[in-house]
């Protein structure tokens, strides 16, 4: 039986899609190719397409020096502190703007957009005031307050529109049958929000990592992350040891997200009581 002409049509553009989405992810690769053979590369004039010598010698410089590894492991307590926090604010804010009315509920909604509007100098320095008086500057706390306050907005705007989708019909039925609020809260609504909490936790970690202005201030160069020692390199040209130092830092990001997406993963195989 031959195909009908819908259906050729309909496969055609599966394939059209399909294409579409290789070349998108193709094209993403490139950045990180051009890393790895900058990386490595010890002369490349213009406009030769490739290297005409390789080395490792940069990568040696970098895995050599234990800072680069105190960093990493600076970049990514940052990054989970951060996520954690932005999800201990973004949980209730976003419940209570999608459940609740109260006076000023419009200007709230736009206020927490603040940060994500107003250039990020502006916001570190007002910050930077407050937080010397409080004591928190050159401190790590500090650093994850202000890598967390680039991060609300979009933690709090997601969870607003997650618990908007889900409402609150489960929750209700769920007291009506006599369950407490924190039963109702981590049998009922957390496995509901889940998804929309994992992704306000990943823009909070890659916020987090991706900061330079922000932890300088506020760290007061004494917290010392990836970005901190790769942005120097870059400004006095020395892109190899930048690449490099690029490289470990997207290496260690996308480790760092999918051991959290494993996480998740497991939470809904291993939780029978998961509202599908």
């Amino acid at each position: 039986m031959s195909k009908t002409p819908g259906r050729k049509i309909a496969l055609g553009k599966a394939a059209l899609g399909k294409a579409a989405f290789s070349l998108w992810v193709l094209a993403s690769c490139v950045p990180l190719l051009l890393l790895v053979v900058l990386s490595g590369s010890i002369f490349w004039p213009y406009p030769d397409l490739l290297p005409r010598d390789f080395s490792f010698e940069y990568h040696r410089r970098v895995f050599g020096d234990a800072r680069a590894f105190a960093a990493i492991g600076t970049s990514l307590a940052l990054g989970f502190s951060s996520s954690l926090l932005t999800l201990a604010v973004s949980i209730p804010a976003g419940k209570a703007l999608a459940h609740y009315d109260f006076a000023g509920k419009s200007a709230v909604k736009i206020l927490s957009l603040v940060p994500m509007v107003v250039p990020g100098v502006v916001v570190t320095i007002g910050c930077h005031l407050s937080m010397i008086r409080l004591g928190l500057t050159n401190s790590f706390f500090g650093v994850v307050l202000i890598h967390s306050i680039f991060a609300l907005p979009f933690g709090i705007r997601i969870m607003c529109n997650v618990f908007e989708i889900v409402g609150t019909r489960l929750q209700e039925q769920a007291r009506v049958l006599g369950a407490g609020p924190a039963f109702t809260f981590f049998r009922v609504t957390l496995p509901q929000i889940v998804p929309g909490a994992q992704a306000a936790a990943i823009l909070g970690f890659t916020i987090s990592i991706a900061q330079y202005i922000t932890t300088l201030m506020i760290g007061g160069g004494r917290i010392i992350t990836i970005t901190v020692l790769l942005v120097p390199h870059m400004g006095s040209g020395q892109t190899h040891i930048a690449s490099v130092y690029s490289l470990l830092l997207i290496v260690a990001a996308v480790a760092s997200l999918s051991l959290m997406e494993t996480a998740v993963r497991r939470f809904y195989l291993n939780a029978p009581y998961v509202i599908g």
